[in-house]
């Protein structure tokens, strides 16, 4: 009876109107992306940066491949180590997502060129966000009815570092099976919950924070311990198969860890910046473009943190944790990507949509968040279709 009256607050009408929201928002993005590099040649390819054009003769696509996407290209067409160009051969890189980038590519009856992996990895991270929005809506709405359910759709639609989710990287497919879990765990289904994070686990490395998340819900709907043993054997377990992989291959379960050595730890993506901001703030702001972008990024980080507190009423606990953890953790450890690393803390986007529809906040407020979000959202997307520093 429980889960049959929570079906009841997400009705099907739901799904199909944050749908249209979602294909509506992108294809205007899709839109800003060909008709910027229509007009303005894209820039120079950074030092540090592989060379990142796959579709150069189709500009609404090719955008939609920059930076990161090159190191799932180059695993996704010749594996980890050999002649692997990106540092230490791809191992800083989890493999879930360019396993499918090949698989697709390899299903179609396509080569594995870096223009058909590239194609393949934009179409399935907006297959996922497809499947991500009426998740996210219906997440919500469970807690706190479809307005709420359709504001938090709405919100993630915008998140100024939302492009992301569209493009060949990652996100959009973490994000879905990390909803995929909480409402597998919603409905009891805890095999189904734990196979799913396993995935997430096997596609970032934040996929882990949802085996304690899990867990809480496990304990607090009393499942046996037949469950939660299951749980916590496969939540990890796409984590641990990957380390299990680099010990073979490399000689080292920690591999994961020294490649992302490469690009800087926490002295440069975080003290680096806090004494920028706290003692040369005019340098910051006039100096170096590149760090408006990592200016960006702890705002969004300091709302996230804000919004931390308001999670206990608007999600259930599994999901609160889950997003505290990795809020928390993200915000502590680095300031670059951050706007991107914090795109899958869930709870955030129904504790904001929460907020945003008490009647001091619903007027003009609720505007304001939505028009400025969606502003900084289509200049970041051309930014990055640029191959500007957003990574």
């Amino acid at each position: 009876m429980k889960s049959t009256s929570r079906r009841a607050v997400a009705p099907a009408s739901l799904a199909v109107q944050v749908l249209a929201v979602a294909i509506i928002s992108r294809l205007g993005l899709a839109f800003l992306a060909w008709f910027s590099l229509r007009v303005f040649p894209r820039l120079d390819t950074y030092p540090a940066q592989l060379p990142d054009s796959f579709l150069p003769n189709h500009r609404m696509l090719d955008s939609w491949a920059r930076w990161d996407a090159a190191h799932y290209v180059a695993i996704a067409g010749g594996g980890y180590g050999g002649d692997n160009p990106s540092p230490h051969g791809g191992v800083g890189f989890f493999p879930l997502f360019p396993l499918l980038m090949r698989g697709a590519v390899e299903v179609v009856g396509l080569s594995p060129t870096p223009a058909h992996l590239a194609m393949a990895g934009i179409v399935i991270a907006n297959l996922c966000f497809l499947g991500v929005v009426p998740l996210a809506a219906r997440l919500a709405a469970v807690r706190c009815g479809p307005a709420v359910g359709r504001d938090a759709a709405l919100l993630l639609c915008v998140a100024p570092f939302g492009f992301f989710l569209n493009a060949a990287y990652s996100e959009s497919l973490f994000l879905l099976l990390t909803l995929g879990a909480f409402l597998a765990a919603d409905r009891g289904r805890w095999a189904v919950a734990g196979a799913l994070a396993g995935l997430a686990s096997g596609t970032r490395l934040v996929g882990l924070a949802l085996l304690p998340a899990l867990l809480l819900l496990a304990v607090r709907q009393r499942a046996s311990g037949r469950d939660r043993f299951l749980l916590g054997a496969l939540a990890p377990a796409g984590t641990l198969a990957y380390f299990a992989y680099t010990w073979w291959r490399f000689g080292s379960p920690l591999a994961y860890f020294d490649a992302q050595a490469t690009w800087g730890g926490w002295e440069e993506h975080v003290r680096f910046y806090a004494e920028l901001f706290a003692l040369h703030p005019r340098s910051a702001l006039t100096g170096d473009p590149r760090h408006l972008i990592i200016l960006l990024n702890l705002a969004t980080g300091i709302v996230y943190l804000a919004l931390l507190p308001k999670l206990r009423r608007t999600v259930d606990p599994g999901v609160a944790l889950f997003t505290a953890l990795l809020v928390v953790v993200q915000f502590l450890f680095t300031w670059v990507s951050l706007g991107r690393y914090l795109l899958p803390a869930i709870g955030v986007y129904g504790a904001a949509a929460a907020l945003l529809t008490q009647p001091r906040w619903s007027g003009w407020p609720r505007d304001a968040v939505l028009v400025g979000s969606t502003l900084l959202l289509a200049l970041l997307t051309m930014l990055y279709g640029h191959g500007f520093w957003v990574v």
